[in-house]
């Protein structure tokens, strides 16, 4: 029966006159507004600012600005504005009128809409009015509009033509007081987001905290001092480690049968320097000095890092008991480190996996360890042959940890000819040594020129 009523009640209305009103606004009563876009729309729920000369109420009569702002770009506009006698300006040129219709009433109410035109400004392309660079690139941007209006097709000069109607200046908002309000709301609100603005050093700080290398001191005077070796390899890790298989071992090749990956020419290297080859077979159990024996367990550590970059893939989740077969039966300190330290857990489960991430923090750790055995400078060639990586990004891996490119010395160049390394000399003076120099420098971010 309502819907039936209601009906009738609309087909009643059909036909009739309607009566006009023109709305008539209290003092300080919020009018509507029209707003035209010149090109980029902000988002729906982008706060506006209504600004009116001395702060008055703003009415049909009275000219206002409107100015809006999101985080990449500021709106600005002000309305169609007309000029009294004496050359002030004197409100609207052109009247708007919005209606809203009441079908109960069937009342149509006018209300007066003053018109802005907003147009856009990317916050990142604004200048300093007093830079010098600023007026050059103006300049050089008139000359080209002027070359592009004469010799330009159709398109370019449509579009030349649609940035000069949305191209902003100082007398864009007019002259006079009534803009002061708009320009007080822009100086405040650059102002209070420069304010927040982080500075060079604390950007180049934060970037620096955030790369996946061991914990560091920036201010460390030796090599030795630069990385916090025990956020790299726990003492409870090296005392884990047995040494007594590998020095009992009756030549070197025993030895290597002990490694948990037997690929690695570093690791071999180092193991024949501090282990003699044919000590124990001839009856003489080599005895390392302190300093070597944490060298040589480095250096069987190294080869766990290795087996576990060959078994853990990036990715995939980590079996831990096909992961222990294949680290040759580690002590469970090694390998609880292992996943803690290179493996992020799975949420919901308790298995893990190695992220992208996981996998760089890796490479860092383990090039500290290379470095740390081999007293801070290192051939790159090496380390590039042993992780299967090519030489360029595992140079930038050294970079990325503090380290120095420099060419080998004629005694280097002979060694690596001598150990098959490069075929020539001239092979071997292309390749690079990376070594760690105090005080700490990491690379500088690369500032490429913007493509025209």
């Amino acid at each position: 029966m309502a819907d039936s009523k209601s009906r009738k009640r609309q087909k009643g209305l059909q036909g009739q006159a309607i009566d006009l009103a023109v709305h008539q606004p209290q003092q300080g009563e919020l009018q509507p507004a029209l707003a035209l876009y010149t090109s980029a729309r902000p988002p729906a729920k982008t706060p506006y600012s209504l600004y009116t000369r001395g702060g008055d109420a703003p009415s049909a009569s009275t000219s206002s600005v409107l100015a809006a702002e999101t985080d990449a770009i500021e709106y600005n506009s002000r309305n169609q504005l007309g000029l009294d006698r004496d050359g002030e300006e004197a409100g609207h040129a052109v009247q708007y009128m919005i209606g809203v219709r009441n079908p109960r009433t069937n009342t149509l109410t006018l209300h007066a809409a003053p018109l802005h035109t907003l147009t856009p400004t990317i916050k990142a392309f604004k200048r300093l009015a007093g830079d010098s660079s600023a007026s050059e690139t103006a300049l050089i941007m008139q000359q080209r509009a002027a070359l592009g209006s004469t010799f330009g097709t159709k398109k370019a000069i449509k579009q030349l033509r649609a940035q000069e109607r949305n191209k902003l200046n100082e007398t864009s908002f007019g002259v006079g007081g009534h803009v002061a309000g708009l320009q007080t709301h822009l100086t405040r609100s650059i102002e209070a987001a420069s304010s927040n603005l982080p500075t060079l050093a604390d950007v180049e700080q934060t970037a620096n905290e955030s790369r996946p290398i061991p914990p560091f001191d920036i201010k460390a005077d030796k090599p030795s001092k630069v990385y916090d070796f025990d956020a790299v390899v726990s003492r409870a890790e090296l005392n884990a480690i047995d040494l007594a298989p590998f020095i009992a071992a009756a030549d070197f090749k025993e030895r290597r049968q002990l490694l948990a990956y037997r690929r690695s020419d570093f690791v071999a290297a180092k193991m024949k320097q501090i282990l003699p080859a044919r000590a124990s077979a001839e009856g003489q159990v080599p005895n390392p000095s302190q300093n070597d024996r944490v060298r040589l367990k480095l250096v069987i550590y190294l080869s766990y890092l290795l087996q576990f970059r060959q078994a853990a893939r990036a990715g995939q989740l980590i079996d831990r008991s096909k992961l222990v077969e294949k680290l040759g039966n580690p002590p469970a300190v090694i390998l609880d480190s292992l996943l803690e330290r290179y493996a992020e857990p799975v949420k919901g489960t308790d298995a893990r996996k190695v992220t992208s991430v996981m996998e760089l923090k890796l490479l860092a750790y383990l090039l500290v360890i290379v470095l740390r055995v081999d007293g801070w400078s290192t051939d790159v060639t090496t380390m590039a042959d042993d992780l299967g990586m090519g030489s360029r990004k595992v140079q930038e891996l050294f970079r990325s940890l503090g380290c120095v490119l420099v060419a080998p010395s004629a005694e280097d160049r002979e060694k690596l000819v001598a150990t098959g390394r490069a075929a020539t000399a001239a092979e071997a003076a292309k390749s690079k040594k990376a070594k760690l120099k105090v005080p700490l420098e990491f690379p500088k971010e690369r500032k490429m020129k913007a493509k025209r």
